[in-house]
């Protein structure tokens, strides 16, 4: 048996996922002095990637949000509102 089937259900997809991943570099692991060491490395590498990804856009979010909320923009939405009331 596979030491992969064995992988806790709600683990596995990522598992796989991971590994799908680094097997799209084959040609790197293919010269690496260890292969199973820089496929380590390069999941390592993809899901610091994916953290740094995902960084930016809460980032970017929380900035969207904060402009949303700051007392500024409430008073510049109620003169808006009450210009389109007037018109």
């Amino acid at each position: 048996m596979n030491w992969r089937e064995e992988v806790d259900k709600g683990l596995k997809p990522h598992l796989e996922s991971q590994i799908k991943e680094t097997h799209r570099h084959k040609n790197v692991l293919e010269k690496a002095p260890d292969p199973i060491s820089a496929q380590l490395w390069l999941a390592i590498a993809s899901l610091s990637k994916q953290i740094f990804d995902l960084n930016i856009r809460i980032n970017y979010m929380e900035r969207l949000l904060q402009d949303t909320l700051t007392p500024k923009s409430i008073v510049t939405q109620k003169i808006v509102k009450k210009k389109i009331v007037k018109k």
